[in-house]
Parts: C-alpha cells; structure tokens; sequence
C-alpha cells in the first residue's frame, strides 16, 4: 500500500513539472522571439542648408541619431538602414546629426549645431523606404567667425609676426570649393604660422565651442588660440592628409585654460620636417561656432 501511494505521488509530481516547463518555454519564446512591427528608413543622402551669412554647406556627419516619439532609439552610421518599431501606429521621429569630436573614430558626438529634423508619418510594418536629410542650423547658434576666402577684398586673416612664411591664394587644381589658400615652407624657412585678423569673445564655462575646417596637407599642421598676452594654447595636431577633409574641434577647454583671456584669436601653425614639396597646407570654410 504504502508502495502504491509513493508511485501515485511521483507520477503526479513527474506531470505537474511537464506543464510547469512548457509553461515557462511558451512564455520565453513570446518573450523574446516576438519582435515589435517595425519599417525601415535608410538615409540616401545628408547635407546641409546654410544662408549665406553661415558660410559653406560642406559637412561630415558620419551618422543619424534617432528618437522614437521621444525615446532614444539608436545611433548609425550614414547610409545604413535604420528600424522604427512602429506597431503599424502613426510615429515621431526625431533625426540628429552625429560627428566625429575633434576627427576621432572613437569620440562620436551629436552635433547640437545643426537643429533636429522631425518626421511625423505612418508607415506600414515590414516596409523599406528611403529619404534624404538636409540639416539646417539651430537658430540659436552664434557664427563668431566666417571664413570661406571668396572675398576678392581680403581675407579675415593674416600672417602671424613669427612666420618665416606667407599663405597665398591656392592653384585651382588644390582648391576645394571656389578659393582656399595655401602656406608653404621653402628651403630657408622653418616655421608657417597664420592667424585670425581679429580676436574673439568666445563664451568661457561653455562645451559647445566649436572650429570647423575645411583642410588638405601633406606634413602635420597644429590649431590653436592666442591669448590676450599672445600667449598661445594649443589644442590639437592634425595628421596629414592628401586629400580634402572636414574636421569639427573643440575650443572649450583651451578657452578655459589659464591664462585667462577675455579675447582669442585662432591661429594655424606648421613646423617644417620635410622637403619643400611636402611642407604644404591648404584651407577652406573656417568657422567658429557657438552657443
């Protein structure tokens, strides 16, 4: 008797485990096997909109960063295609540009220059399509410096005192977009050096100060402020490069640096190490930007 009682009680407890384990595999498999309905937007082409008070449209936004009706959805790279988990439902998106901090691989950034583009649409569940994105400048940003050397007058900047060398207008085969300049070390000179004409009230305390560059060298060139008492900060060197190239730096934390200075001019310096071919940069669309 008691024999039978024990082997009752196993078969019952042997099914009472079956139906909790399928229990539990049904509710892991529509866990996590089931997929929100989602369409997919891929990005054709990104530029951006500028007046002519702001210079050059010329950019590198390297990726999109999406919001979904508010919520972070993810970053990716340009030109990839992008999920939006809709639920076949009317949805906001949000698309913002994202750059390279100071031209690092690894120091993606969104770029708050540019405003936001906002998309409000239905789309069906499963479906592709694809867009472009022209970007405007937030209305609040500050343009503390505009440089694109178009100005058959003059340029806004000059050669700095401890220059063994001047910059020129760039042959057209090395210009970028219209006119660049050039500056070149020849065999007796040693040091290249140019600077912003004027010196600039550039907001202390802040992140969001920024030089944009439109350049091209063949040796390292090296980017920096001036201080009030010519005191020089520099904040980066920048690798050659043999073909155009864009670059976003950050002047935030050479503004806040001692010494302390209510103005800053912007200089561009080039040391020489190579043969005269070599030592060579060119630039285009500089501008300083703010909040």
């Amino acid at each position: 008797m008691i024999i039978s009682i024990t082997k009752t009680l196993m078969i019952r407890l042997f099914f009472i485990l079956v139906f909790v384990v399928n229990v539990f595999l049904i509710t892991s498999c529509k866990k996590y096997s089931a997929a929100k309905p989602a369409f997919f937007l891929k990005s054709t082409n990104v530029s951006v909109v500028t007046t002519s008070l702001q210079g050059s449209s010329s950019n590198k936004i390297t990726e999109l960063i999406l919001y979904i009706d508010g919520q972070y959805q993810g970053s990716y790279p340009y030109g990839n295609v992008m999920p939006i988990p809709n639920n076949n439902k009317n949805v906001r998106i949000d698309v913002l540009a994202g750059i390279k901090n100071n031209g690092f691989k690894a120091t993606h950034i969104t770029w708050l220059f540019y405003d936001k583009i906002q998309i409000d649409t239905l789309v069906e569940s499963g479906k592709t399509i694809e867009r472009s994105f022209a970007f405007k400048y937030d209305p609040d940003v500050k343009f503390a410096w505009v440089e694109g050397f178009e100005n058959s007058s003059g340029y806004s900047i000059v050669n700095s005192s401890i220059s063994s060398a001047t910059f020129a207008s760039a042959p057209a085969a090395d210009c970028f977009e219209g006119k660049s300049i050039e500056l070149r070390l020849t065999t007796n000179q040693t040091i290249a050096q140019i600077e912003s004409a004027l010196s600039y009230s550039l907001p202390s305390g802040s992140s969001n100060v920024y030089l944009e560059l439109d350049y091209k060298c063949y040796q390292e060139f090296s980017v920096g402020l001036i201080a009030n008492d010519g005191t020089q900060k520099q904040i980066m060197t920048i690798n050659p490069s043999s073909t155009w190239n864009k670059i976003y730096i950050n002047l935030a934390e050479a503004i806040n640096n001692p010494p302390s200075s209510s103005t800053h001019k912007i200089y561009f310096k080039m040391l020489k190490t190579k043969t005269e071919d070599d030592s060579r940069m060119f630039l285009d669309n500089i501008k300083v930007v703010h909040f």
